[in-house]
């Protein structure tokens, strides 16, 4: 199904707060331990408080997440969402999906599928989505018959001819132009195989029985 699930008993903030639950635990985690640490006097306990503290902010700075709601903000308004306090009950089919486009691009994961990303997107917001692909650190497949966006954000292309899988390093408009000097050389050797047969045919022909 297109139409994305999200939490009816959550307003639009509250949904797209859901994809970040894990990374503000963190940050609510390192806040507790350093009030924790102001109020510790035993060394041994103290030790353990730090390198708790520590693997947390390790974790952390891994996922760039001391902005946070900084990185929220600036989602939220490059989807163009709308007011953070908005009944999801009553969005649009449009908004429902930036809502959850959102959610997922902060979520973050590993793997990152996408069903005609730039769909009741505007044009600042899918510049904006460009963007933020280019510098995804997972992996990114999208579907999409937008070329521009392809152009902007495909580093590889998977082409699915006869079924064999053919691979490409590169935007749509380089793999466009490998794909028509391809097609020219098997032109040619299909060309020079044809030549070929039809000699073979001919020496069959010509062959006294």
């Amino acid at each position: 199904s297109q139409e994305p699930q999200l939490n009816p008993d959550k307003d639009v903030f509250g949904n797209v707060e859901e994809a970040v639950a894990p990374t503000r635990a963190m940050l609510d985690e390192f806040e507790r331990l350093s009030d924790q640490l102001g109020e510790v006097t035993d060394p041994d306990e103290m030790e353990k408080l730090l390198n708790r503290q520590a693997v947390v902010q390790d974790k952390i700075d891994a996922c760039n997440a001391w902005e946070l709601d900084r990185q929220v903000e600036v989602a939220m308004s490059a989807m163009n969402l709308p007011p953070g306090d908005a009944d999801v009950s009553k969005l649009s089919g449009g908004e429902r999906r930036r809502v959850a486009l959102c959610k997922i691009l902060l979520e973050h994961p590993d793997l990152l599928l996408l069903d005609e990303p730039t769909n009741h997107l505007d044009a600042e917001s899918v510049a904006w989505l460009e963007r933020h692909l280019a510098e995804y650190t997972g992996t990114v497949v999208a579907v999409t018959h937008d070329r521009y966006f392809l152009d902007n954000v495909a580093g590889w292309i998977l082409e699915l001819d006869r079924g064999e899988g053919i691979p490409w390093e590169g935007n749509y408009s380089s793999w466009l132009e490998q794909k028509q000097h391809r097609l020219v050389a098997e032109e040619k050797a299909a060309t020079a195989r044809q030549k070929t047969l039809k000699r073979e045919l001919e020496w069959i022909r010509m062959t006294p029985k």
